[in-house]
C-alpha cells in the first residue's frame, strides 16, 4: 500500500499526468457520469493512512543516496538476504514481503537496500560523535603493546544436553587438572612439555602452546586477554584463567610497547562508536534526525508537519 500511494503522489501531483479536469477545474483521478473524485482528496485520503511513513522513506532515501554510492558490500547484503529470505519463506516470499508495505521483489531489494544504507548512516554517524574524551579513555584503559603468550587449556568436558550435575563435575574436574599443571610448574616442569601433554588446544599444543603475538580485544575472550595483560613477562599465571573455552594457565613472553595513540585513533573511534549505539536506544533515531537536519529538510504539508513533530518529540 506504501508503494501504491508514493507511485500516485508521483504520477498525480508531481508530473501532472492527470490530463482530465472535474466541473471545479480540479484534476480527476476517477470520474463518474455527474462529479468524480479529485487528486486532492485521494491524496488527503492516503497522507492520513500512509503520509508520514511513506514521506519519511522518500526522504530517507533520497538524502542515503546524496551519501552513498552503491558498492559491491552493498550489492552483496542486498542479494544475500533476498536469497536467504527467500529460502526461509519458500513460497510465501511474495506474501512476507507484503507485510513490508512492498508487492514486488524489485521493490522489497529496494527496501533492503534503504535498510542497509540506514543502518550503515547510523554507524557513520556514532563515530562522528566520539569525542577526544573517550578517545584517550579508551587509549588509557584498552590498548596494550602486542603481547606474544604461551597457554595449556583445560577444556570443560560436558556435552550441551548434559544435567546440570553433570556439567559441575566436569568443571570441577577440569579445574582441579588445571591446578595440577601449575602445580608441575611450580616444581620446575617445562611449560612447553606440559602443553604438549595436557593442553586441549589441538591447534598449538605441539607447538609448546604458543600462541603468537596478539592484543585484539574482539578476538580473544575478555578473560584470558585481561589475565595476559596483567601478567609479568616471564612468569605463568598460578590462579587457573576462566574463558569460555576452559580453564587456561598462561606463560607470558613478551610485552610490546604500547601505539601511539595518533597511529591507531581511527581504530579506536571504530570500537568506541558501537557502544554508543547500544547505549542509547534512541541513538538511531537522533541519527536519522541528524541526517535530515544536514540536509535542511522542511516538510510543507502542514498536516504530515504536525505529526512529524508528534513522532519525533519536536516543538
Amino acid at each position: 500500500m506504501k508503494k501504491l500511494f508514493i507511485c500516485l503522489l508521483c504520477a498525480v501531483l508531481l508530473t501532472g499526468c492527470a490530463t482530465s479536469h472535474l466541473e471545479d477545474g480540479k484534476e480527476s483521478v476517477v470520474e463518474f457520469t455527474d462529479g468524480g473524485i479529485s487528486a486532492e482528496e485521494l491524496y488527503e485520503k492516503l497522507k492520513e493512512t500512509y503520509g508520514l511513513e511513506a514521506i519519511v522513506d522518500l526522504i530517507d532515501g533520497k538524502l542515503l543516496d546524496e551519501e552513498y554510492d552503491s558498492d559491491s558490500d552493498e550489492d552483496t547484503y542486498v542479494s544475500q538476504t533476498i536469497s536467504s529470505l527467500k529460502e526461509q519463506w519458500g513460497e510465501d516470499f511474495e506474501t512476507n514481503i507484503r507485510n513490508f508495505g512492498v508487492s514486488t521483489e524489485k521493490d522489497f531489494k529496494e527496501y533492503v537496500r534503504l535498510t542497509y544504507r540506514k543502518d550503515k548512516w547510523v554507524e557513520d554517524y556514532a563515530k562522528s560523535q566520539v569525542n577526544d574524551t573517550q578517545i584517550q579513555e579508551y587509549y588509557d584503559e584498552e590498548v596494550v603493546g602486542d603481547i606474544e603468550a604461551s597457554h595449556i587449556l583445560i577444556a570443560v568436558n560436558a556435552s550441551q544436553d548434559a544435567t546440570d550435575d553433570e556439567k559441575k563435575d566436569a568443571e570441577e574436574k577440569a579445574l582441579a587438572k588445571a591446578n595440577e599443571v601449575i602445580s608441575k610448574l611450580k616444581n620446575g616442569e617445562k611449560f612447553e612439555d606440559l602443553a604438549k601433554e595436557y593442553s586441549d588446544d589441538a591447534a598449538n599444543k605441539n607447538s609448546g602452546g604458543a600462541l603468537g603475538s596478539f592484543n585484539d580485544r574482539s578476538n580473544y575472550d575478555k578473560n584470558f586477554l585481561e589475565a595476559a595483560i596483567k601478567l609479568e613477562v616471564g612468569k605463568f599465571s598460578t590462579t587457573p584463567v576462566k574463558s569460555q573455552y576452559g580453564y587456561h594457565i598462561i606463560y607470558k613472553t613478551k610485552q610490546g610497547d604500547k601505539p601511539e595513540l595518533d597511529d591507531i585513533k581511527d581504530e579506536i573511534i571504530d570500537a568506541v562508536a558501537p557502544t554508543l549505539i547500544s547505549n542509547d536506544s534512541s541513538f538511531a533515531t537522533k541519527a536519522i534526525l541528524a541526517l535530515r537536519e544536514k540536509y535542511g529538510i522542511k516538510i510543507t504539508d502542514s498536516d504530515i508537519k504536525s505529526k512529524y513533530n508528534k513522532q519525533y518529540g519536536i516543538e
